[in-house]
Formats: structure tokens, sequence, C-alpha cells
């Protein structure tokens, strides 16, 4: 419980409005996307830089720790409430600042909606190239803590890719800016790159210098449907193989085509094994050799059907059940456990074989969602958590998925983060000396271990 003179220092801070303290109010702000949750002291809103400093100094002098949180769409635990602490939402730091297309630059703030801010773009004819499956809920400020990647990112890259710079309020109250406008690597030590990802816990970004693309000229969407998963998982392979960059390559097997066909009728063919979406952009002189040596590849690896989509609508179609994917999956069970392995592209039919394995050897139902392209996986572990043994099952599974990605020289996480989820398995993919130095770097930022403490490493 935070003391009354807590709360009134607070309100004068941020706002009467921008202080939640109630505990009815606080529950919700005691979970995230997984099935954890903690209790916050409190809640802030702040709206702006100076109020950042104004809590962070504060809150150092009542000894108190931060947790950050955008929309809450994290679904590694990075925005539990951790013991004592109060959580700083950035949910209404909402302004778009600046669009420059002369530059290519957007200057935002971190409570800005991902899809919020495509739309704004789209009015320039630009776009912003990450643009994660829960893009229309998630902030840009998780999506930089998190790094999240999205189905463009194997031609563009995850969120880091497409950060110029950043202004970040350090756990001593002082404020720093990390890059800038420009395009290339900033002098001296990059810590743009080491903020994006860190989870808030070294820093809290209130601004963000991004980047951002002119719309492609043209752009073509492929549907290619096959009777076994193993078939499409090669697909991916071959066409990377071939030359090809597409600027997505997405991938989803015969369960979550059926459980997303159950909820929104795309029109998808039920006894499919598994289908790939494949888009690519550029010139239109470049367009027909591309889908030539695609639908190549496709034939090879016994392709079913390859659909060219000749609308808008056709689009919008093919791209629906890949957006309700995750969400339709409570039809088969009320919970699931959401992976994010990541593999060489190369072993990526490996690794749909390790996965199949893992269901096998652990009783599970486990659907395959995939940014195949980059070798991204989501593995959805499902599950019902009024049972005890599947609970059991479930973690036990989560930990065989990190060893396969990590075995294969991948990594447990592209994308999701590590947050307290996949904290007890980090060891295993990098050296004690490694992590002696990522407990370092903490100290370094945060000797006090005040920002959003326990997550991705103890100190």
């Amino acid at each position: 419980m935070l003391s009354q003179t807590i709360i009134d220092r607070l309100q004068e801070i941020v706002g009467e409005k921008n202080v939640v303290t109630r505990p009815t109010e606080l529950y919700a702000y005691g979970y995230d996307g997984t099935l954890l949750s903690g209790d916050a002291m409190g809640v802030v809103f702040p709206q702006s830089t100076d109020q950042v400093v104004e809590l962070v100094k504060y809150m150092n002098e009542q000894n108190i720790k931060m947790v950050p949180r955008g929309a809450g769409t994290n679904v590694s635990g990075g925005t539990i409430p951790s013991e004592k602490s109060i959580v700083v939402n950035c949910t209404r730091m909402t302004k778009v600042l600046e669009i420059d297309t002369e530059n290519f630059v957007a200057v935002v703030e971190p409570g800005v909606v991902n899809f919020d801010l495509q739309q704004e773009l789209e009015k320039y004819g630009f776009y912003y190239p990450p643009d994660p499956s829960s893009w229309k809920a998630s902030t840009l400020g998780g999506n930089i803590g998190e790094c999240s990647g999205g189905p463009r990112c194997f031609k563009y890259g995850v969120t880091r890719d497409s950060i110029l710079g950043l202004e970040v309020v350090l756990p001593n109250g002082k404020v720093i800016r990390t890059g800038g406008r420009n395009f290339k690597s900033e002098p001296g030590l990059d810590l743009t790159r080491i903020i994006v990802g860190s989870e808030g816990t070294l820093g809290y970004v209130t601004k963000a210098y991004l980047r951002i693309l002119p719309k492609p000229t043209t752009k073509k969407t492929m549907l290619a449907v096959y009777s076994k998963v193993e078939e499409a998982s090669q697909t991916v392979a071959d066409i990377v193989a071939a030359g090809i960059i597409p600027t997505t390559l997405e991938m989803m097997d015969n369960l979550l085509i059926n459980t997303t066909e159950d909820y929104c009728h795309a029109g998808l063919p039920r006894d499919a094994g598994a289908i790939l979406i494949i888009e690519i952009d550029g010139y239109p002189e470049d367009m027909e050799e591309q889908i030539a040596t695609i639908r190549g590849v496709t034939e090879k690896a016994n392709a079913r059907d390859f659909k060219i989509a000749q609308s808008a609508a056709e689009v919008d179609q093919i791209w629906l059940s890949r957006r309700v994917a995750f969400g339709s999956v409570a039809r088969v069970k009320p919970c699931y456990s959401i992976q994010d392995i990541t593999l060489p592209r190369d072993k990526f039919p490996q690794a749909i074989e390790g996965i199949l394995k893992v269901a096998k050897d652990y009783d599970m139902i486990i659907g395959i969602v995939a940014h195949a392209g980059d070798g991204n996986v989501h593995p959805l572990v499902l599950f019902d958590q009024r049972n005890p043994d599947e609970v059991e099952r479930v973690h036990a599974a989560e930990q065989a998925l990190c060893e396969l990605a990590v075995d294969l020289g991948g990594t447990m996480s592209g994308e999701h983060g590590i947050g307290i989820v996949k904290k007890k398995y980090l060891d295993k993919e990098f050296t004690p000396e490694a992590m002696e130095t990522f407990r370092k770097l903490k100290r370094t930022f945060d000797p006090a271990n005040r920002f959003n403490p326990e997550k991705i490493i103890s100190i």
C-alpha cells in the first residue's frame, strides 16, 4: 500500500486522474498475455518526459521499484509488477510529434499504437516496417522494449532495425538521447541497440525516432497450399535458396487453418496440412519473374494449389486468417503458451520436425504459426490451466522447445523477449561469461535494481 503522502505527491507530478491506487482498478494491471500475475502498489500515467523524470527521482527517494507497461500484450511476463513496485503506464503519451517524409523519419511518443501510426503514415504514402500481429493494440514503446517483429520482418528486419534514435530516462532520473535522424549508425557505442529489447530494465523510452519508408509501387500476395506441413517448411528453405527475399513468408499448420476457419470463414481448405502466405513488393517489372520462381519452388515441394490475389479484397481475405490465428485456438483449449523460437533458415524443416516430436513426447496439442522467412516459429502449446497435469507438461514442453532452438543454432526468443517466462532458460543459450556481462551491464545502468527488476536476469 502506498501512503497518502506518496499518493498526493504522485498526483502532483502527473495529475489526480493519472494515478490509480484502488485494489479493484489495480487488478487489471497485474497481468499481461501470460498466466503470470503480480500486485502493483499503484499505477501512474505520465504524459511527458519531464513527468517521467520527476517520477523516477521521487520513486528513488522512496525506494520504490518501477515497472513499465504499454498495452499489456506482452507474452513473456515482462510487464508483471514486481514486489513493492508501481506500474508506469505510457498509454497516455500518444503524440505523433513529427512525420518527416523528406528524411524518412517519424518522431513518436511511446504510447502510440503501432496500427494508429500506420494509419497516419498512410496519408503520406509511407509506412513503418515492423508490424507485430498485435499491432492494433500494442504500443510502439512496448514494441521497442521487446524488439517486436511481425510478418514483414523477413525483408525489413525487426524493431531495432527501424529505430534511428531514442530519448531515454535513465534509472538515476537523467535523460539521454541516443542516435537521431541519421540512417548511419551513431559514433561510439550503439546505445540505441542496447536499449531496444531491454524490456525497460535499463531505461524508459519517452521518444523514438523511427525509420519510415515510402509504400512500394507494387505488391503481390500469394497463397500456397500443402498436404503436409513438412512440404511447406521445405518450401521456405527453397525460396530463400532461390535468391528471393519476400516481404512476408508466413506459415500456418492444419490446426490453425481449422480454428481460424471456425472463427472467420476465410475460405482456407480444411484438409490442408499447411499454408504459406507469400508477399513480395517492389517495381512492376520485377514481379512476374519473382512470381514464376516462387511458383516453381512451390510446385517442386508438392504444393497442391497456388493462388495469386487479384484484388485488395482477396489480399485482405488471405491475411484475415493469419491475423486472428492466436485467438482462434480458444475453440480447442482455453489457454495457450506461445513460443517464439528462431532458427537459421536452413534448419527450418528440422525445427518443424522437432516441434511435432515435442508435441508427441509430452502429449500436448501444438499448433504452428511462423514468420517462416526468417525462421521465427510460434508453436502454440494448447492447454487448460485448470488441469494441473497439463500445466506441468506445458512447462516441460516450453523448455524442450527452447532447447530445440538452441540445439539447432538458433535462439529461444526472436521477438517476444525473455521477461520472467524464459529467464530460467537463458543460461542454456549463453555462456557464464556472457551472463555475467549482462549482469554487469544492468548494474551499470541500474545499480539499485529499481527498473523492471527480476526481468531477463537477476543481479
